[in-house]
Order: C-alpha cells, then structure tokens, then sequence
C-alpha cells in the first residue's frame, strides 16, 4: 500500500484537475476505510467522541432541547418580555400544503432574535427582541391573511391558526442553537430549505430590487411591496407546491415530543459498546485466576 502511494504521489503533477479532483475524494474514501480497519484491529475501543460541555455544537444542542420545553402560546398573544433568543412556529390550521405537519411537533418556521446591545448580560439589556421578531411574523400573516379574506382567495391563513414557543437565552447562544433546530425540523419556511421562503423579508423599493418575487409571496400574495407588477416570481405556484410536497414526504413530521428527545440524544450517543456475538475482555479476571493458583 504504501508503494502505491509514493507512486501515486509521483503522478500527482501530471493530473489534469478532474482527475486531481477525483483522485482527492478516493483518498478521502479510503482515509475513512484504514481508520475503520484501524479501529476494528484495536482491542481497546474507541468511544467516537468526547463529551465536551463546552462544544459550540453540544451547548446548541441543549438550548435547542430547553426550546422545545417551553409552552406552546398563540402567535397572537405573545406576551411582551424582555429578552434575545430563539423561536419556533407551528401551524394548526387547514390549508391543505401544510397539512402534514398541521397539530405536529415540526414548525414551521425557526428563528433567533439577536440582542439590541451585543454585550448585553440580562434580558432587560438584550431588549425585547424576541416579542419584536414574533410581532413582525404575526404581522406578516394577519397582512397576507386579511388580503385572502377580502379577495376570495382559498384558504386563508389566519393568525388564530399559529403557535409559538420562544427561549429567552445568554448573548450569542442563539447563534448556534438556530442552525440545529433548522437541521432537525427542515422547516418549510425557513431560507435554508429554500422551498417556501420569504416570510421575513421586508419591502423596500420594489423598483431598486432586482430579485424577483418570494416563493412565500408567491402562495400568500398580500404584501403590497411584493406585489409590483415589475417583479417576477421566483417559481410558478405550481412548482412551489409540488417541491412542498416532496419535502413532506422525505421529512416527515415530529408527532410528539418524546421522538424529538429521543432525536436530540442520540447526537450524546458514545459507540462503545460490545455487538451481540462479541464475547467480554476478561482480562482482570483471568489475572485474578492465575494469582489464586499460585
């Protein structure tokens, strides 16, 4: 083997950058290959990982936890609180796109809200952030939802139809605590799934902008900034809908909340364990036998 790779290393000026490209993800494959067959030689196992508390990932992962702890309350009747943070969405309602996560435990938007003061110790310091960012969405829906209402269009959103769960935590916390909830809920609004988005832009001069319509303003038209006949949509309802659908089916949703505990625990899992047909080292005991018979 490692004839080859001084060979190999000997070619490397001659490859062409496909090949160079290709030849770099092989290696990277077989890395991961010697490690395993390292591993499996080793009598002594490997946990796979180190519980470290203090691990960016680790901390995001217990604030996200203690999100889902909180109460479920009405987008409409959000108390005003002091506070930075991170928040959940969930929809109750009847429109036939998110009926399959309609009453579920997946939102169907996550967000933070970053403090007014970026040192800020206490809720009061950081402001009332939290209430600001689920007032703005509110907003947004009753805006989209009054427009339906009033033109006839079918089903509607409506604020009574909406949830929310909010975490008011440490400075910079919700940094990290935002990218895991979006890995593990995919939900449909957020830009990063890159489906249904646009629900929290904000309408400036529809004619200095050269993006094109939301997919958001697209199924819920209302908002009369993304309304301007100078913008194109993003992509036809038609296409929106269909790539709704897909997500749903390869995502499908948090029934309660036990499967997401279940979900966020298995992220502390340490791989150590014997297989079922693997006998136990009794190497100690062994030790023990040949000292007493002596």
């Amino acid at each position: 083997m490692r004839e080859r790779l001084i060979r190999l290393r000997a070619l490397l000026p001659t490859l062409s950058k496909p090949a160079a490209k290709k030849t770099m993800a092989e290696l990277l494959s077989l890395m991961s290959d010697i490690e395993s067959a390292r591993a499996d030689l080793d009598p002594i196992k490997d946990p796979g990982a180190s519980f470290d508390p203090a691990d960016p990932d680790t901390a995001g992962r217990l604030v996200a936890l203690a999100l889902i702890a909180q109460e479920r309350v009405p987008l409409g009747r959000v108390p005003r609180t002091y506070g930075s943070g991170v928040y959940a969405i969930y929809y109750c309602g009847d429109h036939p796109l998110y009926a399959p996560i309609a009453g579920t435990e997946t939102p169907i938007y996550v967000g933070k809200a970053d403090p007014d003061n970026p040192n800020a110790r206490t809720p009061r310091e950081q402001g009332p952030r939290l209430f600001g960012r689920l007032k703005d969405h509110r907003r947004m829906i009753e805006i989209v939802g009054d427009y339906a209402e009033k033109n006839g269009l079918p089903h509607p959103l409506r604020i009574d139809d909406f949830l929310a769960r909010r975490l008011v935590c440490a400075t910079n916390a919700q940094l990290v605590v935002e990218r895991h909830l979006i890995a593990m809920f995919r939900p449909i609004w957020n830009n990063e799934i890159g489906i249904c988005w646009g629900i929290s832009k904000h309408g400036d001069a529809a004619t200095t902008r050269s993006n094109k319509r939301s997919p958001w303003d697209v199924m819920h038209p209302g908002r009369a900034w993304a309304m301007a006949e100078s913008l194109d949509n993003k992509a036809s309802p038609e296409d929106i809908e269909r790539r709704i659908a897909e997500h749903f089916e390869r995502n499908p949703p948090y029934l309660d909340t036990d499967h997401i505990v279940r979900d966020f625990l298995s992220a502390f899992v340490q791989h150590a364990s014997l297989s079922p047909d693997e006998p136990a080292d009794n190497e100690d005991s062994d030790s023990n036998e040949e000292k007493s018979s002596e």
